[in-house]
């Protein structure tokens, strides 16, 4: 159990995909956007594509978005049990993560391990942050942890981490 004393995500929460579906399909209509929503889950996510259909005159900007994916995910945990993130892709699936954000990841870890000093970094997006814990898991001398909650919520790099440990969420 994590420290709120909640339990893991489950592996496979099919009403969660179904809530986080029909949330982004009724209010992307009730924008008067017309797009197409595709579903994946893994084990600690659900990641929904976004495909704006031929026609759609709403911009699917970052801002709106990322306020769409704060909103599905507080949708599909109502009590935060067993969360499950939702994260929001437009135009389809991204295969990998984005390599500017492993770069700059990479570089920040540098510069934490070099100047011997936390570095924070916000705000990013929930997806940044977790591409950049997932690209330093397994890098020497550093460790990342997150502080706080949505918008304020802050990407911690820090120097000194036990070889062989990994980052935190």
């Amino acid at each position: 159990m994590s420290e709120r004393g909640f339990g893991p995500p489950p592996a496979q929460a099919p009403a969660k995909v179904a809530a986080a579906v029909a949330f982004c399909e009724a209010l992307l209509g009730k924008l008067g956007a017309d797009v197409a929503v595709e579903a994946r889950e893994t084990a600690e996510a659900i990641g929904l594509a976004l495909t704006p259909r031929p026609g759609n005159a709403v911009e699917l900007t970052a801002a709106l978005v990322e306020a769409i994916q704060v909103l599905a995910t507080r949708v599909v945990n109502p009590h935060g049990e067993e969360r499950k993130v939702v994260n929001l892709d437009v135009g389809g699936f991204p295969e990998d993560g984005d390599p500017v954000v492993t770069a700059m990841a990479e570089r920040l870890a540098a510069a934490a391990r070099r100047m011997n000093q936390v570095l924070a970094i916000a705000p990013i997006s929930a997806r940044e942050r977790r591409q950049i814990h997932v690209a330093l898991v397994e890098a020497e001398g550093v460790s990342t942890r997150s502080e706080g909650e949505g918008l304020f919520r802050t990407l911690l790099i820090v120097p000194g981490k036990t070889p062989g440990r990994g980052g935190g969420a």
